[in-house]
């Protein structure tokens, strides 16, 4: 029943995309594509300096984007010295590259595609394209639309769509080139699934619905459910000196032929202001990647501060704790400088910088927890040289 009431729901949002509707007030929230409202260090700036400020309160969730063309582009690559038990490795390595393209199709509707880059062979494995040769694969792509009844929000999309959850969590966490959200990492959580997904806002408050085939990026549908996954998000405080949000999130689905259970439920907050940002998670599972009997508890926690125009410090920390026993814990620092930064941009898109890492992170891994062998380290110190660019392009002029 709730997947009929899913489908219809978002058969009219797509339906109202596509009809001309008269001139409304702008939305206030985003589609699951929507560029945050507030998005890495000092982006709820106004004016193009390089020393927070108060600014203007911004709006409560970001509102629809009307611009015929967005483009944007992020790469990440690390210089790494990993320091195990046995020999130390030295490596260079493209942690991510990606670019992604959204048309508008009339202001109520517009298709995205995103790439990414990624190694083809699985991980800890070399049987690839060409051995293991680092090859292009799609991460989002996607048809939008969004509508309004009276005060109500209404935002649709359809194709491989980006997880409400993992889009959650990376709306204001600033330390990607870093490492992943500790759901994507240590629960293997995919951040884009075959999908449909609607969303409904009303003031400070929206839910987000998706029902997907479950096997993320790497996968077609390999059994006969579907996943289904909720997000509920409350912003109590969306000032001009901070912004406040907090999320839960259900998770109900299946993995592969054998349909092993996927299921999570937590919850987590973030914290942004001109000087700190810091954020939050907590996520308990069932069943992990292909072994569904196992449970574990992950956290996640982060923070970074500008103790300097262009200076950044940052510390983080994530855990999995397994109730068959083991747990894999990551905790780190990192300073970081701007050796570019454009000016602040006149809408909600986050202004492009180029970035300079050192960051270092200490990994431990027990029972169940140990990677599988080739994979990331158990245990090891990692001293990481980290380049960061997101470089965002934005076409305004009306559709």
């Amino acid at each position: 029943m709730n997947h009929v009431v899913s489908s219809l729901a978002l058969a009219a949002v797509l339906a109202g995309a596509l009809v001309p509707a008269p001139a409304l007030a702008q939305p206030d929230a985003a589609p699951p594509e929507a560029t945050p409202a507030v998005t890495g260090p000092a982006a709820t700036e106004v004016a193009a300096t390089d020393t927070p400020s108060v600014p203007a309160a911004p709006p409560v969730f970001a509102p629809w984007s009307s611009a015929p063309l967005v483009v944007d582009l992020a790469i990440y690559t690390h210089a790494r010295q990993i320091m195990r038990d046995g020999a130390d490795l030295t490596e260079i390595r493209l942690d991510r590259a990606e670019l992604g393209g959204r048309i508008a199709l009339g202001p109520r509707a517009a298709a995205e595609l995103r790439l990414e880059t990624v190694r083809s062979a699985v991980e800890g494995g070399a049987l690839g394209v060409d051995g293991d040769s680092i090859v292009a694969r799609l991460r989002f792509a996607q048809l939008l639309g969004t509508t309004t009844l009276g005060g109500i929000q209404l935002d649709g999309a359809i194709g491989l769509v980006p997880d409400p959850w993992i889009r959650t969590v990376e709306d204001g966490y600033t330390l990607r080139p870093v490492s992943r959200s500790a759901s994507e990492r240590l629960l293997a959580w995919a951040p884009a699934d075959l999908s449909a997904v609607g969303r409904v806002t009303v003031g400070r408050a929206r839910l987000t619905v998706a029902l997907g085939n479950g096997e993320g990026l790497r996968y077609p549908e390999r059994n006969t459910g579907k996943t289904t996954t909720a997000v509920v998000e409350v912003v109590p405080l969306a000032g001009p000196a901070a912004r406040l949000s907090l999320a839960a999130v259900v998770r109900d689905g299946s993995l592969g032929v054998a349909s092993l259970r996927e299921r999570r439920a937590g919850g987590g907050a973030s914290l942004t202001t001109p000087w700190l940002r810091a954020g939050a998670e907590v996520v308990q599972a069932w069943g992990l990647g292909d072994r569904g009997e196992l449970e574990g508890l992950a956290l996640g926690g982060w923070l970074d501060a500008q103790v300097q125009p262009r200076v950044v410090i940052a510390a983080r920390g994530a855990t999995l704790g397994l109730a068959s026993g083991g747990r894999q814990t990551t905790v780190g620092g990192a300073i970081a400088v701007e050796p570019w930064l454009a000016p602040a941009p006149a809408s909600t898109l986050p202004r492009g910088r180029l970035r300079l890492w050192l960051a270092v992170d200490r990994i431990t891994s027990s029972g169940d927890a140990m990677p599988v062998a080739g994979a990331e380290p158990g245990d090891a110190t990692l001293v990481m040289l980290i380049a960061s660019a997101d470089a965002p392009f934005t076409l305004t002029q009306d559709p």
